[in-house]
C-alpha cells in the first residue's frame, strides 16, 4: 500500500531538485548590484593566489602574491574608486613585479561590471584591466 504514495513522493523529489539547480544558476548569471561581502581572483595567474576582497563599510583586503594589502573602497553603481592600498612590506623575488601589476590595476579601476561569478574591472578609458572570478561562491 506505501508503494503507490512513495512514486509520486520520489517524482515530486526529483522535479524540486532540478528547480533547485536551475534557480542557483540563474542567481549566478544575474547581475551584480554590489561587490560588499564578495571575494574575486584573477582567471590566470598561474600558482599566484592573489585575490581582493570587498567588505563592510568600503574596506578593502587583499592577497597579492606576497602581501597582504587594505585600503577602501567607494562603489555607486557600475562606477568603483578604489583608494591608496597599503600593503605589508614582505619581499617575494619571484612575484614582486606580479603582485605590484596587481595593485595597480586595482587602483586604476573605474567601473566594475560583471555576475555574481565573474567580474571584470574597466579603466576610465572603457578598456578591461582585469577579469576576475568569485572565490567565495557556494
Amino acid at each position: 500500500m506505501a508503494f503507490p504514495v512513495i512514486i509520486p513522493l520520489a517524482i515530486g523529489a526529483l522535479i524540486l531538485g532540478g528547480c533547485v539547480k536551475a534557480v542557483s544558476e540563474a542567481r549566478k548569471s544575474r547581475p551584480l548590484a554590489s561587490l560588499e561581502g564578495s571575494e574575486w581572483a584573477p582567471q590566470n595567474t598561474g600558482n599566484l593566489e592573489q585575490f581582493i576582497a570587498f567588505k563592510q563599510g568600503g574596506e578593502i583586503v587583499g592577497f597579492g602574491g606576497c602581501n597582504n594589502f587594505f585600503g577602501q573602497y567607494t562603489q555607486d553603481g557600475t562606477k568603483l574608486k578604489i583608494g591608496a592600498l597599503a600593503s605589508t612590506k614582505k619581499y617575494c623575488q619571484d612575484v614582486m613585479d606580479a603582485e605590484a601589476e596587481f595593485i595597480q590595476i586595482l587602483q586604476a579601476a573605474r567601473v566594475a561590471d560583471g555576475t555574481h561569478k565573474d567580474l571584470k574591472l574597466y579603466g576610465s578609458d572603457g578598456e578591461v584591466l582585469i577579469e576576475l572570478q568569485r572565490r567565495d561562491w557556494d
